[in-house]
């Protein structure tokens, strides 16, 4: 029987594994167990959440309220502006949402030879204070990845379409379930690395349409269509360790696809995430996502938010700021400059490429 998100979890847990008084202890003291209840029955009602039996749960429950006291401590050390608390995760453990939302494997080096890069030359640092590449109309809609590990595939398709828009003045709709089940080393849902993914649209001679070649979440053999229409790109970079290069490229060339460590990201729901490095390991990437635009900060009626990245997701525009996420910008958090990389793709013949609006 599976228990719906109405039911009376205030009754049911009535005499559970935990105490009231434990739980305010975890806590803020000023949250009761009926409060706690009602806090969980609403999570379940806003993100359709059901249970195979009372046991499991009276198990999430106690996983939701172990998470609310880790938002508690994760917002009481917080140095940017970020607010955490509960999330279409809050359900889930540290390792079930690392298992579900995560790469199987931290990043490395990139497995592909020199030559098979296509590098964008000399970028002079970016006079822009701002850039959101949202305003001029070039990024594709937030997707939802589901519980395939294919972030890295997302943040590689939505990166090539942008890069269509902004230098091809052409609209693109396309598949990451290609780039999951014809990439060459075949980890598809269980992670990758973006140039994975570029290195099989370029090697193959472009990418097919969504609609030719739909998203289903999961492995499946690669499929060879006939006379297909393909998206091509030039070639693809992995960039310098550099945040200020990093944000030339963004400004003159597009988006690029970034590595990052996630853990904090079960707790988000809004603002600039600033973390010491202790609780956000620049060394251990596990996610992956693109940037869209990056601001300096400036000061603004006496309140100042300091440099920050603007990222999209692929947990759908139901988590975070619609799907996006601020970050620090400038001093490598959560790891975000170890591994940027982008596609390239050659300028209209006809139209001047389009320029970054400012935030």
């Amino acid at each position: 029987m599976m228990w719906a998100a109405a039911l009376s979890l205030c009754s049911m847990l009535s005499g559970a594994w935990i105490s009231a008084t434990q739980a305010q202890a975890a806590l803020a003291p000023d949250l009761s167990m009926t409060q706690m209840a009602q806090m969980f029955q609403d999570f379940m009602r806003q993100f359709n959440k059901t249970y195979q039996s009372q046991e499991e749960t009276k198990h999430r429950f106690k996983v939701f309220i172990h998470n609310l006291e880790v938002s508690h401590a994760l917002q009481a050390s917080e140095l940017g502006t970020a607010q955490y608390g509960v999330t279409r995760f809050s359900d889930l453990t540290e390792d079930e949402f690392a298992e579900t939302y995560g790469m199987s494997r931290r990043s490395t080096a990139p497995p592909v030879k020199r030559a098979d890069w296509h590098f964008l030359g000399e970028v002079p640092p970016s006079r822009s204070q701002s850039c959101d590449w949202r305003k001029a109309g070039a990024i594709t809609e937030v997707k939802d990845q589901g519980k395939c590990r294919s972030c890295w595939a997302f943040a590689a398709v939505s990166n090539i379409e942008a890069l269509w828009n902004i230098h091809q003045h052409v609209h693109r709709n396309l598949s990451v379930q290609e780039i999951i089940d014809c990439s060459y080393n075949k980890t598809g849902c269980q992670g990758g690395h973006t140039w994975d993914g570029f290195l099989s649209v370029f090697k193959s001679g472009g990418l097919s349409s969504r609609t030719l070649y739909p998203y289903v979440g999961k492995n499946q053999p690669c499929q060879k269509y006939r006379k297909r229409s393909v998206t091509r790109i030039d070639g693809y970079q992995i960039l310098p360790r550099d945040e200020r290069y990093i944000a030339s490229i963004v400004a003159s060339q597009g988006p690029v696809t970034a590595q990052l460590n996630m853990k904090i990201l079960q707790s988000y729901q809004n603002g600039i995430i600033q973390r010491p490095a202790k609780d956000c390991n620049p060394n251990y990437l596990d996610h992956v996502g693109l940037i869209v635009g990056f601001n300096e900060g400036k000061s603004r009626r006496g309140s100042r938010t300091g440099p920050y990245w603007v990222i999209q997701n692929s947990w759908g525009e139901h988590w975070g700021e619609k799907g996006y996420f601020r970050l620090h910008r400038g001093t490598n958090a959560c790891g975000i400059a170890m591994y940027a990389a982008t596609a390239t793709v050659k300028d209209s013949a006809t139209k001047k490429p389009m320029s970054c609006p400012a935030i």
